[in-house]
């Protein structure tokens, strides 16, 4: 890292004193810029401890630890150009630099365990980075720079992309299963993946003996986590009854009758699944009309 100065973190609220002070004595840290907000009380407790074990404490919540609205989105989440351009922000960096220039072995404390949460992490960090090496003290006393974070934050939430696509492609696999099935049974498939804005979807709108069928798929490659019917809970419901008046004054079916049904699919491979169709499923959690079930294995 070559002459960088180094900087330390911590988050927990749920250790005390004595615990804070056996995770930064290997580190030779002999102050600590407390970023936590609205603690007065533990912090005074905490700085009577931590000066008679020769470690400062400062109070640091107004520079890293409160951000007014006027540097935040609609949402409430920080603007991170917007927070490091203010000047108490700036005064904070000011005085951990002088800090380090006076030879202090300095960490920053805040109340988040989640380093993701964390604004010493997703503010602090990120800006300090450039000219200091950051590390994040871990639980178990080994600590982890802001790089290392960064790239194992890169990894994870590539993860859940891959997982969100797998699912979604689970998902379009299982609607394309019960379309095939549908229409073997006589249905009249009308529409697929009916959307009209979030909440209101539909996944599956087909006709038989002129009764339009209201068809909510859920697919999953197994029934480790329950089957994939179960996911249809009252706030779905709610959602789907919603969709189905849509759609129906959009299309101008208000008159002719309908039911909601569902198929449930275990997918394992396209040669590989079970498929179950319920019908008229009912709005009150009871039991619904009627159950086929259709599998197919990879010898059939």
């Amino acid at each position: 890292m070559g002459n960088k100065g180094i900087i330390y973190t911590y988050g927990n609220t749920h250790i005390s004193p004595m615990e804070l002070i056996g995770l930064l004595q290997p580190y030779h840290i002999n102050c600590v810029l407390d970023c936590r907000i609205n603690s007065g009380e533990k912090q005074e407790e905490l700085k009577t401890i931590l000066n008679k074990n020769g470690i400062y404490h400062m109070s640091f919540q107004m520079h890293f630890g409160f951000y007014p609205m006027d540097v935040r989105d609609n949402r409430g989440n920080i603007v991170y150009k917007k927070a490091i351009s203010t000047p108490i922000f700036q005064e904070g960096v000011k005085r951990i630099e002088t800090g380090l220039q006076r030879k202090f072995v300095i960490c920053m404390i805040d109340a988040q365990n989640n380093l993701l949460s964390s604004e010493r992490f997703t503010i602090v960090g990120k800006y300090l980075k450039e000219n200091y090496e950051i590390r994040h003290i871990q639980s178990n006393c080994h600590y982890k720079t802001q790089e290392q974070v960064e790239y194992d934050i890169a990894n994870y939430k590539g993860r859940i992309k891959e997982k969100r696509l797998e699912a979604l492609q689970t998902g379009k696999s299982g609607e394309e299963l019960a379309a095939l099935y549908l229409s073997s049974q006589g249905y009249q498939v009308l529409d697929m993946n009916w959307n009209l804005h979030r909440g209101c979807e539909l996944d599956i709108v087909a006709l038989k003996n002129n009764i339009l069928h209201f068809i909510e798929v859920k697919t999953r490659r197994s029934d480790k986590y329950g089957e994939p019917q179960t996911a249809i809970n009252y706030r779905k419901m709610k959602n789907l009854l919603k969709a189905i008046s849509e759609y129906r004054h959009r299309r101008f079916h208000t008159n002719m009758p309908y039911q909601m049904d569902s198929i449930a699919i275990i997918y394992r491979s396209e040669e590989d699944y079970e498929l179950k169709h319920f019908l008229d499923i009912r709005t009150d959690g009871g039991a619904c009309d009627s159950v086929r079930t259709y599998h197919k294995r990879p010898s059939e």
